[in-house]
């Protein structure tokens, strides 16, 4: 893979057919993550990936990698994988610094951006209520990203690019999660219109403070969101630990109960 944006599933999820074994593991475990079907914090048992992705050990090590490039995955020597997790003050902080960066580009596409620029956004904008008709989360995200991408792929800073897709590809999960509540992706809509709107009227102070308030809305989303219990917390997964330790309890006391009842009834 060459192209940075697909390899950060940036604005496609989508797994092209020609992609490599691990390019598509890469792909299937990304968004399984932005799903939500592997939570964060959660540990990934590398056996059972090999069975399910019918891959190599090795082959899928290197999946992994790549998305431990992303921050998306945590390889901890001798713990195995787990999926990353971000603290509410980490994402508070990717946040901030996204806003920063993001809306200044903005502005400056603002003032250069000729008619064939804005149509392409329009397009993002309409792919997005598109996606939100239909309520599917992935696209929705997608559909908003790539609007973004247009923009910093017209402002010409590859160092600047890069770092917005090191930095949104660490909340993608988060952001796909929010999308997933009745709602958000109205609102999300919503914002980049605004955002378009300045944009179209030729006003970088209106496009910029647009695109400051869509990424604080999207902050406040991922933040509630990254407060909420993992799998991995102590007794919240059914049948785990907890669940079969409180189990073999119920049924010490029952076997102890009936000893003490069959020995009443021999005296």
């Amino acid at each position: 893979m060459t192209d940075s944006v697909y390899e950060r599933g940036i604005d496609s999820f989508t797994v092209p057919s020609s992609a490599t074994i691990i390019e598509q593991s890469v792909g299937k475990l990304r968004n399984a993550i932005m799903q939500g079907e592997l939570r964060p914090g959660q540990k990934l048992i590398e056996a059972e990936l090999c069975r399910s992705l019918d891959i190599s050990r090795a082959s899928l090590r290197e999946a992994l990698r790549i998305l431990e490039t992303e921050k998306l995955i945590e390889l901890v020597p001798n713990r195995g994988p787990s999926v990353a997790k971000l603290g509410y003050d980490e994402v508070e902080a990717i946040h901030e610094v996204w806003a920063l960066l993001t809306s200044e580009a903005v502005a400056d596409f603002t003032r250069i951006a000729k008619e064939k620029h804005i149509n392409e956004l329009q397009k993002a904008l309409d792919a997005l209520k598109s996606s939100i008709e239909t309520n599917r989360p992935l696209d929705q995200l997608a559909a908003t990203n790539a609007f973004f991408m247009a923009v910093m792929r017209k402002c010409g800073n590859s160092v600047l690019t890069e770092t917005v897709i090191s930095l949104v590809s660490r909340v993608n999960f988060l952001r796909a999660q929010a999308l997933l509540h009745q709602g958000w992706g109205v609102v999300y809509a919503e914002e980049i219109e605004d955002i378009l709107i300045a944009i179209r009227e030729h006003n970088p102070d209106a496009a910029r403070l647009a695109t400051r308030k869509h990424i604080a809305s999207a902050c406040s989303a991922a933040k509630q969101l990254s407060l909420a219990p993992d799998l991995n917390a102590p007794g919240k997964k059914k049948g785990g630990t907890a669940a079969r330790s409180k189990r073999t309890t119920t049924t010490r006391k029952s076997s102890s109960t009936k000893t003490r009842k069959t020995k009443a009834a021999a005296g």
